[in-house]
């Protein structure tokens, strides 16, 4: 049902038209325009974030690599290693000029200490440490143990908060003995004076140790519950995002530390300019779309008034009403439509007006052919033959053109318009014996008939005129003569001429007959009349034709398409 009241609508496929290709291109361009842009932007906030990334990694991998140096250079110094192991021959003034000696590349940027193997903090460039212990069983200093090597942790996680942020420690051994450790402490605010400017002032830095437990945040990363979200996510290999999606996450690990430097950057457009962009994009759609409405059904007015009007005019030309007229003042196309109709239903209405008197003329000359099918001076003077010839010789001619003269006529008044050669032939013979006793003498009849064509169908009485005309015109003032019938299969039609070989037809004649549209001009009134029925039946080019033979006389030829009778027409009688 919605598809046959879509193939009716002109109107809903003309506003659906413009919808697509007013709406489909615009909403393409929007999409494609806000996709881009959104692309370009992120594109370049992450060349900038990486930049800054790797701008604040390089920082941190330079002072962590000098702080590396210190500390080998302070586990290796014999005075530090002598005083670790608790001898009383160093001073502690010589430990302490070691210990500032060791450490100036690094002083600036981080505090160093000397613990003993108990975890006992022994000396410090730090004022304020005082004599805090760290745990040897746990901790940095027992990964600093067990791995030999230089290792970075949190301090949150082991030391239960306070104002460091990052410690790495180094164990000074001797003899396969660890004697005690070299300690590098990093503060919060050495950790923000190290990575100031580093960084957008809108972005968030965090620094993580190996275990992505939180070495370091920006204030504005200071969220609770963020690392370990960004944690779980990391460990399940899913993208790090935050809940409101509203930031793009950038990441770097230090190859020689284990730290991960993560920076949080806000995303170019935020959610709620991605959706005034989304709005004013739909803002646009929705004036397309209203200006696609208008301007359709200002486009469907003006075509679908003319098409209604041509529309009811086809209706009423189809209820037999060729008066109808399509007025149209316009001179558009729908206007030359209009025009165009109007000349085809005056020339609609000729042609039937010139096919009724055809069909009046046809009927005419079928109601003449039945009148010549019977001359009215040939049975006058048959009938005066057989009076005379009864009163005078009492012949037995008399009884021959009684019962010739009785076919002829039953055959004449029947209905049927089609009979097959033989009964043709067999009429015919009827004829041709009765102007023979007329014209006792006058001519001969032969007939020269393929055997296979006699059961083809041909027009009632379309030969008996043709030899009639021979007769009476071509063998007048003429004594002696010849009449041929032939018959004969030629391609897939039956070609039947009447030859004789009287005085002939000119080729004047021949043109007058030719040429004339009715009957009444000339005197032959029975070649018109068959030739008008042979054209009714099998078209204008089924005519009578006269070939030219060069010799006296006249040849008519007819060629009709072979049809042949069932068996039940052939036992009908004629």
């Amino acid at each position: 049902m919605m598809r046959e009241r879509w193939n009716r609508s002109f109107r809903g496929k003309l506003l659906f038209g413009f919808l697509v290709t007013g709406i489909v291109p615009l909403l393409i361009c929007v999409l494609m325009m806000v996709g881009v842009f959104r692309g370009s932007l992120e594109r370049n906030a992450a060349e900038t974030a990486q930049t800054q990334l790797a701008a604040a990694g390089a920082d941190m991998d330079e002072l962590f690599h000098v702080c590396a140096g210190v500390m080998d250079t302070l586990a290796q110094d014999p005075q530090v290693r002598a005083a670790l192991s608790g001898s009383r021959e160093v001073e502690e003034q010589d430990i302490y000029y070691q210990l500032y000696a060791g450490a100036a590349p690094a002083l600036s940027r981080a505090d160093v200490s000397l613990f003993d193997a108990q975890g006992r903090r022994r000396y410090s460039t730090a004022n304020d440490r005082g004599g805090t212990a760290l745990s040897a069983d746990w901790g940095v200093l027992r990964a600093a143990r067990e791995t030999g090597e230089l290792v970075f942790r949190d301090v949150e996680d082991f030391a239960g908060g306070g104002p460091d942020c990052l410690r790495a420690a180094r164990p000074v051994t001797e003899g396969g003995h660890v004697l005690g450790y070299v300690v590098l402490e990093m503060t919060d605010r050495q950790f923000q004076s190290l990575l100031e400017g580093k960084y957008g002032a809108t972005s968030s830095l965090l620094v993580l140790d190996p275990y992505w437990s939180l070495v370091y945040a920006t204030p504005s990363a200071r969220k609770t519950g963020l690392v370990p979200r960004l944690r779980e996510q990391m460990l399940s290999g899913q993208v790090l995002s935050d809940k409101g999606g509203e930031y793009s996450y950038y990441i770097r690990q230090s190859e020689g530390t284990g730290l991960y430097l993560l920076m949080q950057q806000p995303k170019p457009l935020a959610a709620w300019i991605m959706r005034l962009l989304y709005l004013v994009a739909l803002m646009a759609i929705a004036l397309c779309v209203g200006l696609c409405v208008l301007v359709s059904m200002g486009f469907s007015k003006q075509l679908f008034e003319p098409i209604r009007a041509l529309n009811s005019a086809m209706s009423e030309v189809e209820r037999g009403n060729l008066e109808v007229q399509v007025a149209s003042e316009r001179i558009d196309e729908m206007g030359q439509l209009a025009g165009r109709f109007d000349r085809m239903v005056s020339t609609l209405r000729d042609n039937l007006a010139e096919s009724v008197r055809q069909q009046r003329e046809l009927g005419d000359a079928q109601i003449r052919m039945l009148q010549a099918q019977l001359n009215p001076h040939f049975l006058y003077n048959t009938l005066d033959t057989i009076k005379w010839m009864g009163k005078i010789n009492q012949v037995p001619e008399v009884a021959t053109i009684s019962a010739d003269l009785a076919d002829i006529l039953r055959c004449s008044i029947t209905d049927q318009e089609f009979v097959t050669l033989e009964q043709e032939l067999r009429l015919l013979d009827r004829y041709v014996e009765i102007q023979k006793i007329r014209f006792s003498g006058k001519f001969q009849f032969r007939t020269q008939v393929d055997g296979a064509m006699l059961d083809v169908l041909v027009p009632k009485l379309m030969l008996q005129p043709l030899v009639e005309n021979a007769i009476v015109h071509g063998f007048e003032d003429r004594e002696g003569g010849e009449i041929l019938i032939t018959a004969r299969r030629q391609g897939e039609e039956l070609e039947v001429t009447v030859r004789d070989d009287g005085r002939g037809m000119s080729e004047e004649s021949i043109r007058r007959f030719q040429a004339q549209t009715t009957a009444s001009g000339g005197g032959h009134l029975g070649l018109y009349n068959v030739d008008a029925i042979l054209r009714l039946h099998y078209g204008a080019d089924h005519g009578l034709e006269f070939p030219f033979t060069g010799g006296r006389g006249t040849c008519v030829r007819i060629r009709l398409p072979i049809s042949r009778a069932g068996k039940e027409r052939e036992e009908e009688p004629c």
